[in-house]
This record gives C-alpha cells, sequence and structure tokens, in this order.
C-alpha cells in the first residue's frame, strides 16, 4: 500500500517537473531532439546511482571494520548517501518527465512525416 502512495506521490512529482519545463522549454522539435534529452537525463540518474553505488561500497566497507581512506569521509556517511539517493530520485523524475514531454511534443506532430516512431509495421 505505501508503494502506491510514493507511486502516485512520485507521479505528481514528474508530472509537476514537466511543467516546470514546458514553461521553460518549448516542446520538442523532432524525436531526434527529445530523445537526446531523454537520453542525457537518463545517463544522469545512471551516473548519481552510480555515485549511490560506490558510496554504500565504502560504508560496507566500515561494516565489515575496513580501514577506508578519510578522504572519503564525508561524502560516505549515511546522511551523506541519503542525499545522494534523493539526487538519483530527482534525475528519475525528470527522466519521467521528459518521456512525457516527448509524448506530448509527438501528439503537437502528428501527421509530419518521418515523426512516427514505427513506420508501416504497426499499421
Amino acid at each position: 500500500m505505501a508503494m502506491n502512495e510514493l507511486r502516485k506521490e512520485v507521479e505528481a512529482a514528474a508530472m509537476a517537473e514537466l511543467n516546470r519545463a514546458n514553461a521553460k522549454f518549448p516542446l520538442f522539435n523532432s524525436t531526434h531532439e527529445g530523445y537526446a534529452v531523454i537520453l542525457e537525463e537518463a545517463e544522469e540518474a545512471q551516473e548519481a546511482m552510480e555515485n549511490v553505488k560506490t558510496s554504500l561500497a565504502v560504508l560496507w566497507d566500515r561494516v565489515k571494520g575496513i580501514e577506508v581512506a578519510c578522504f572519503l569521509d564525508e561524502d560516505t556517511t549515511p546522511t551523506a548517501i541519503f542525499h545522494q539517493a534523493i539526487d538519483a530520485a530527482c534525475e528519475m523524475v525528470q527522466t519521467a518527465a521528459m518521456l512525457l514531454k516527448y509524448e506530448m511534443s509527438l501528439g503537437a506532430k502528428a501527421g509530419e512525416k518521418g515523426e512516427n516512431t514505427h513506420g508501416d509495421l504497426c499499421g
């Protein structure tokens, strides 16, 4: 049940991000532009998640009693990793928003030659 509530909140966050993006930037001019923006957001989300995984590995080393370089202390506390996880979640919300913007952009350009995604394969 809690996951359903969280999902609704994340969907609302994605819609709010979409509204912010649409207020600041026009719809995508092409499927290529839309894909590039989505890919950039997805890559940023992946990088943010890799930061979380790396920091968790350092935290796990500490749990196991392995000595960790002191320069990693500040960035690998549970609170720091919490913030990294929130950053990763934000990047995924932005990715979700850009996917919706892509869909909106396709609708705005319906009928333009070469802008559909299926060609003649799907009728």
